[in-house]
C-alpha cells in the first residue's frame, strides 16, 4: 500500500475544505491494508493481543456482573451469529461484541496502545464480525492491527484535551472502520460508517467508573461500530469527514485536537509496537506495586497479615492521584460496595486494595474482586496500616518514558522489614510475559486443560485458519 494512498488531497465533501482528509485516509488504510504489508513482529503482537484479550474475557465472565450483562442484552434479540467468551450460547454480532468487550474490562485486565485502551474494543469487534461473515484468520489479525494503528493516532491527537486512559473517547472511530473492512464496504461507505458511529459522541461520566457501567466505555463503541457499518452498507447517508471536521467527533470530545498526529507515518510506523498488556487485573498505575506485594508474600517467612504493622507504597505521583480519588468518599468505598451503590470496579483503581489483596493471597485475579476478599478481616486490618508516598525518581521516569515503577515496604510487628521494588510493570512493551499464562488463568474452570492448550495453539496460528469460526468453536464454553 503506497503512502500516497494515505494522504488524499481533499475530503470529497461538497463545500468541505478540511485538510488533511483524515476520514478518507483512515477508510483507505482500513480497506486497503494487506496482511502481507504488516511486519512480522507486528503480526505476532496482534496475535498475542488476541490471546491475552480472550483470557481477560474468560476471567471477567466469572464476575457476577457478567451474567447480568448477558441477560440484559437478550432484549436486543436472539441469534447464533457470534460466540460469547466465557458464557453459554451465542448472540447477534453487535450484542456479542458488547458482551465480550464488557467482560474483557470488567476487572480492568485489558491492554493499551500509546495512551488509549484498545484490545477490549477492537478484538471483540473483529471476532464478532469475523464470525458473522466467516472471515479468514489473517483478516482478523489485519483488522486488529488496523484498530490499534487508528486508535493510537487518535488518542495522541486528543491527549491534551480529553480524558486519558480507558475513558479516551476515540473508540467510535476504529470500530466502524474495522467492521467496514470485514463487511466489505467501499471507501465512501466506510466514511459514512464513521459518521454514524461518531455522530452521538461518547464521553464517560467519572462517577460511572465506580460501578459496572464502566464496561460500556469500550463495549458501546464495539456494538455501535458494527451497527454503524451495517447502516452504511445499506446506503444510509452520513458525513464523509466526521473525524477532521471542526464540528466533528474529535473537536466535540476534546478541547485540543493535534491534526498532525492523526496521519503521522500511517502505514509506515507501527503503533501496535507500543502495546502494553497486564499480568494482573488492575489499573496500570498499580501493577508494579501489586507485583511487589506478590513477591513479598512469597518472601516473608510464615507471613501473617495481622502481624503487619506498616505497609508503605511509593511510586509516581499519578499512582497516588488515582488512588486518592477513592480515599475520601463518604460513606467510604468499602461501605458503598457493601450497599451495592458501587461495585468492585472502584477497587480496580484504588491502588491500596490491589496491593493489600495481593499481599494476603499471593496473587491477584478475579477472586480477589469478590466480596469474600473485599470484606475480609485481613484486608480490613491492612487498611489501617497502609501509607502512600510519591517517589520523585519514579515520578520523573513515568513522564519521561511511561515507566510505571513502585516500591513496597512491609514492616512486621517484630520490626523486621521487607522491601520489593520494580521500575516497570510486567507486561509493558519493554518487559513482556507469556500471554498463554493469562489465557490459562482466565480459561481455568471454563475449558478443560486439553482444550485450553488446543485453543492457545489455534490462536497462535490464527492467520493460517481459513474461517475464524473453526477457532471460535474451540473457544465456546
Amino acid at each position: 500500500m503506497s503512502s500516497a494512498a494515505l494522504q488524499p488531497a481533499g475530503s470529497g465533501d461538497a463545500g468541505a475544505q478540511q485538510s488533511p482528509a483524515v476520514t478518507e485516509a483512515y477508510a483507505r488504510f482500513a480497506l486497503e491494508l494487506k496482511f502481507e504489508d504488516i511486519p512480522a513482529d507486528v503480526v505476532e503482537i496482534a496475535r498475542e493481543q488476541i490471546l491475552a484479550t480472550i483470557g481477560s474475557c474468560y476471567a471477567g465472565s466469572k464476575m457476577p456482573g457478567a451474567a447480568r450483562i448477558a441477560a440484559g442484552l437478550r432484549i436486543l434479540g436472539a441469534g447464533e451469529t457470534a460466540t460469547l467468551l466465557g458464557a453459554p450460547g451465542r448472540m447477534p454480532a453487535p450484542s456479542a461484541a458488547l458482551y465480550n468487550s464488557a467482560v474483557a474490562q470488567i476487572i480492568e485486565w485489558d491492554d493499551w496502545v500509546i495512551i488509549s485502551h484498545t484490545g477490549a474494543a477492537v478484538v471483540p469487534t473483529a471476532l464478532a464480525v469475523g464470525e458473522m461473515v466467516g472471515a479468514p484468520g489473517r483478516e482478523i489479525v489485519t483488522a486488529i492491527v488496523i484498530g490499534n494503528e487508528i486508535n493510537g493516532r487518535t488518542s495522541r491527537a486528543i491527549q491534551r484535551g480529553a480524558y486519558v486512559g480507558n475513558s479516551m473517547p476515540n473508540h467510535q472511530i476504529e470500530t466502524p472502520l474495522l467492521a467496514s473492512r470485514l463487511l466489505g464496504l467501499d471507501v465512501i461507505q466506510a466514511r459514512r460508517a464513521v459518521s454514524h458511529s461518531g455522530f452521538l459522541a461518547m464521553e464517560s461520566c467519572p462517577i460511572g467508573w465506580m460501578s459496572d457501567s464502566k464496561v460500556l466505555c469500550n463495549g458501546l463503541p464495539a456494538m455501535w461500530g458494527i451497527v454503524a457499518a451495517s447502516l452504511a452498507k445499506e446506503g444510509l447517508v452520513g458525513n464523509l469527514d466526521m473525524i477532521e471536521h471542526p464540528a466533528g467527533l474529535l473537536s466535540t470530545v476534546s478541547e485540543v485536537v493535534d491534526q498532525t498526529e492523526l496521519l503521522k507515518d500511517l502505514g509506515r510506523e507501527w503503533y501496535t509496537r507500543t502495546l502494553n498488556t497486564k499480568r494482573h487485573p488492575s489499573c496500570a498505575y498499580n501493577l508494579a506495586a501489586i507485583e511487589c506485594a506478590i513477591a513479598l508474600r512469597a518472601r516473608i517467612p510464615d507471613f501473617d497479615p495481622f502481624r503487619v504493622s506498616k505497609l508503605e507504597i511509593e511510586g509516581p505521583g499519578v499512582m497516588l492521584y488515582v488512588a486518592s480519588r477513592f480515599q475520601a468518599l463518604e460513606p467510604d468505598v468499602y461501605e458503598q460496595v457493601r450497599q451495592e451503590a458501587i461495585t468492585h470496579v472502584a477497587l480496580c483503581f484504588d491502588a491500596g486494595y490491589g496491593i493489600m489483596a495481593s499481599l494476603v493471597d499471593g496473587e491477584l485475579g478475579y477472586r480477589q474482586y469478590l466480596n469474600d476478599r473485599i470484606f475480609s478481616d485481613e484486608v480490613r486490618h491492612l487498611r489501617s496500616r497502609i501509607e502512600f508516598r510519591a517517589d520523585p525518581v519514579m515520578h520523573a521516569a513515568y513522564y519521561a518514558d511511561y515507566q510505571y515503577g513502585a516500591r513496597v515496604r512491609v514492616t512486621m510487628d517484630d520490626s523486621r522489614q521487607y522491601v520489593e521494588e520494580r521500575r516497570q510493570l510486567l507486561g509493558a512493551r519493554d518487559r513482556p510475559f507469556d500471554h498463554a499464562i493469562k489465557f490459562r488463568e482466565g480459561a481455568s474452570g471454563l475449558l478443560d486443560p486439553q482444550k485450553i492448550e488446543e485453543a492457545i495453539g489455534a490462536l497462535r496460528s490464527l492467520e493460517r485458519c481459513e474461517d475464524v469460526r473453526h477457532v471460535t468453536r474451540i473457544l465456546e464454553t
